[in-house]
């Protein structure tokens, strides 16, 4: 079963159109990011250019040495923005 979003993850989601929204779980300072699904399965072609792009950034984090939440999500933020930036 899927977790449901809460009030406060849509309102970031709406204030943050077209990017993934950093998530941080409390408990352990962990960063997850959430994207809308037709982003995330690329149904379009600029789609699947983002979602080749997104899996690239996931799979160097998961390369990559730990970092503290503040600093992953700053990288994100910095990468998405980039990717935004060229696609403008």
């Amino acid at each position: 079963m899927a977790a449901k979003l809460t009030n406060e993850m849509r309102d970031e989601i709406a204030a943050n159109p077209r990017q993934a929204v950093p998530v941080v779980d409390d408990q352990d300072d962990k960063v997850y990011y959430l994207v809308d699904e037709a982003f995330l399965l690329g149904a379009t072609e600029h789609d699947e250019q983002s979602r080749r792009r997104l899996l690239a950034l996931l799979q160097e984090g998961f390369g990559g040495k730990e970092v503290s939440a503040k600093e992953g999500e700053a990288r994100i933020r910095r990468k998405m923005q980039s990717i935004s930036d060229s696609n403008a």
